[in-house]
């Protein structure tokens, strides 16, 4: 005799078994998320090397140490015992420790003179550290071992620019352009040093490169009037101010830069722009 089946029962048990399967699957995934979450996050090599080429007004940078940080530098390595000597010092340096970080990074270099990314990255810290000179060598390493590295052809150019080498900087930052064509910090970094140098006109040629590159910097438009001015083309000059307070209407040396306007056009200063009211509020005047 064939047993008879009740399709509702059937149903309702098929029910029951696919919400076990779920739950069971779902505390799985639970549990390798929780794992996930938990790991440790993979140390970043090349952070300094970005961190460079992150400002483009880095010459105009003040390199300020924070030992107060340094404790927080230890437990984080001490939390880390798996990261090697090159890992350990992007953490202090992350920190603000760079005594730390500049042994680790020798340490890193000692084990393999042929690390051209702690090269760098010492580099890095004794730029930090204000001991530009000591730095310039191993810039030199990092690019001669990766010549097509652009961070450490911008690193070097900078610490050339610094020591007021402004011949080595300018090929150092148009051999990194060559390597990064489409990044703006280069290549203002490299009219800023040509205008250091003396040659306003190779610098007008860079700053408009560093403007269609990155068009809503101000501080673009006044570097370029600046090396208009030099040049005595005043009308090239003062275009340039007025883009300056077009994009920094309520910038600190607006008023200032209103009055060079006026000189150098034979005019009468240009009115204060109107300061934008606070959200919410309405000028009915």
């Amino acid at each position: 005799m064939v047993p008879q089946v009740d399709p509702a029962a059937e149903a309702a048990r098929s029910r029951r078994l696919a919400q076990i399967s779920a739950a069971i699957v779902a505390v799985f995934l639970l549990v390798i998320g929780g794992l996930w979450m938990m790991r440790e996050p993979e140390p970043d090599e090349s952070a300094m090397a970005r961190l460079a080429a992150r400002d483009p007004l880095a010459e105009r940078r003040q390199a300020m140490a924070r030992p107060a940080d340094a404790p927080a530098a230890a437990t984080a390595e001490a939390e880390r015992p798996f990261l090697d000597a090159s890992g350990k010092g992007s953490v202090a340096y992350s920190s603000g420790d760079y005594v730390s970080a500049l042994a680790r990074y020798e340490e890193a270099v000692k084990q393999n003179p042929q690390d051209a990314e702690s090269l760098s990255n010492l580099g890095q810290v004794l730029v930090r550290m204000q001991r530009t000179a000591e730095a310039v060598p191993y810039f030199e390493r990092a690019t001669a071992l990766n010549p097509q590295r652009w961070a450490y052809r911008f690193n070097l150019a900078r610490a050339h620019a610094l020591l007021q080498q402004w011949d080595d900087a300018i090929a150092s930052y148009r051999q990194a352009q060559t390597l990064f064509p489409d990044d703006y910090a280069t290549t203002f970094n490299l009219a800023l040093t040509l205008h250091k140098k003396g040659d306003d006109a190779g610098a007008v040629t860079e700053y408009k490169k560093a403007i269609a590159l990155n068009p809503g910097d101000a501080s673009f438009r006044m570097a370029l009037a600046i090396s208009y001015e030099a040049l005595q083309q005043k009308s090239e000059a003062a275009g340039q101010y007025v883009e300056y307070l077009r994009l920094s209407p309520l910038a600190a040396d607006a008023e200032k830069v209103r009055t060079k306007i006026a000189q150098l056009t034979g005019t009468a200063a240009p009115p204060p722009a109107a300061p934008t009211p606070p959200a919410g509020q309405e000028d009915f005047s």
